[in-house]
């Protein structure tokens, strides 16, 4: 058998070719059975099929496979995981031993489905950006951002939260003149104060069930003041970005300037997960040093108290680690929950507490990025490569972005094996089944 072939054509590799037939063969294994599964593999010879997978009847919900038994007389299938029986759809009328669909035949093991139904929300993007920066950074920075809007597709809605010593959430929908809500650096908001003071948030937005959901206005919402499609508010957003001026708080010279990272990303995920939870958005943090007050600090204003050390963390003398390290994995959680991919893009000499915040790419899927300086060419480079594209079909119209949103991976196994868990970018859906 070639193994080789197989990994190529399926983008999965197991730990073992063979499994273990006894518990006490399996108890001696160093390494335990698993499998490194690539997602949204390029397969050019294995084009999508476009109609919907036929199922295993609940609780099972396995997809119809090559390793399944079917009576194509019958027109029923065998699950091969719960051996239950199922009745073929009517539109399956004409299979037979020389006409079968594609699912049921030996080369595709791996199938990749295309749905008819749309997603009810374009993705989102929002932009939180420091301002604790030098001139020149800050510049660089901007540059990238208004680049960035070209790179994205005109329907994708964004957004934009600028920090420093105080958070302000830009208002993109008031066109007049520059309008912004502005928060308190130094205080954690959670979603309901966030609902609260900007008027935002409905429990029905994308809940499955919920009565006409693409026809629902946006403003019932009031996300539209806050984040626009690109074609709407492109040339507002570039003003206000071309506008963007250093933190105007003074800052002396024995100390830090006052970063309010952690309250930022307080806001926007409370934000986010209140008006488009369950729709597919990225939080693109851009930071230029360490949180210097309120929640997820990583060390104190003063020039003359160090950034915590190895040492410090793993002796447990730092006294913000571990409250930053609980702060930033509720908001992971909250965010992954919501269906929300978080990206962090550093540019400083110096550590921004990426040890702290690492749960915030772990967890939600998203980019980290780890730069000297905004104005060096891997920033740009690897900014600009989140946002590649597919390249142009046959209609000669723009490739889809090559990124994907609000995924979850469910694991089905027969009653001999179980789930232990996941190594990745990713969090428990925390269901409760036999296999698990």
């Amino acid at each position: 058998m070639d193994f080789e072939g197989i990994e190529d054509q399926d983008g999965v590799r197991c730990s073992w070719n063979v499994l273990p037939n006894t518990r006490i063969e399996a108890t001696r294994s160093v390494v335990p059975v698993s499998a490194l599964y690539t997602p949204l593999k390029e397969r050019p010879e294995f084009p999508p099929v476009m109609y919907e997978p036929v199922m295993c009847k609940a609780p099972c919900r396995a997809v119809l496979n090559p390793y399944c038994q079917i009576d194509v007389r019958g027109k029923l299938w065998i699950c091969p995981f719960c051996l239950q029986r199922n009745q073929f759809p009517p539109h399956y009328k004409d299979i037979s031993a020389h006409n079968l669909p594609p699912e049921l035949l030996p080369r595709f093991t791996t199938i990749e489905y295309g749905l008819s139904r749309q997603s009810p929300v374009a993705p989102v993007f929002m932009f939180v950006v420091d301002i604790c920066l030098e001139s020149d950074e800050l510049k660089a920075l901007k540059d990238s951002l208004i680049l960035a809007l070209s790179l994205l597709p005109p329907n994708a809605l964004v957004g934009l939260i600028t920090f420093g010593t105080m958070v302000q959430l830009h208002e993109l929908g008031y066109q007049d003149c520059p309008k912004s809500y502005v928060f308190r650096g130094a205080k954690d908001y959670n979603a309901k104060q966030v609902q609260e003071m900007l008027g935002i948030g409905s429990g029905i937005r994308n809940q499955p069930g919920a009565p006409h959901q693409q026809n629902l206005p946006q403003q019932t919402f009031g996300a539209d003041r806050f984040v626009q499609a690109v074609e709407q508010c492109e040339f507002t957003l570039t003003s206000i970005l071309e506008q963007l001026q250093r933190d105007p708080w003074p800052v002396a010279n024995d100390k830090r300037p006052l970063r309010s990272t952690g309250a930022a990303m307080s806001v926007a995920v409370g934000m986010m997960e209140s008006a488009f939870p369950n729709a597919g958005g990225r939080i693109m943090l851009f930071c230029g040093g360490p949180a210097t007050q309120g929640p997820g600090m990583v060390v104190g204003p003063e020039l003359k108290e160090p950034i915590r050390s190895h040492h410090d963390i793993e002796k447990e003398t730092d006294r913000y680690y571990r409250k930053a390290v609980k702060f930033y994995e509720g908001l992971a959680k909250r965010s992954a929950a919501s269906g929300h991919a978080i990206d962090i893009f550093s540019g400083c000499l110096d550590q921004v507490g990426l040890a702290e915040m690492k749960y915030l790419v772990n967890w939600t899927g998203g980019s980290m990025v780890l730069t000297d300086s905004f104005v060096t060419a891997i920033f740009k480079q690897s900014f600009q490569r989140v946002f590649e594209k597919e390249e142009k079909d046959e209609k000669e119209e723009p490739g889809h972005l090559l990124m994907g949103f609000n995924a979850t991976l469910e694991v089905q196994t027969t009653k001999e094996l179980k789930v232990c868990g996941l190594i990745g970018p990713g969090i428990s859906a925390n269901k409760k089944t036999a296999i698990v």
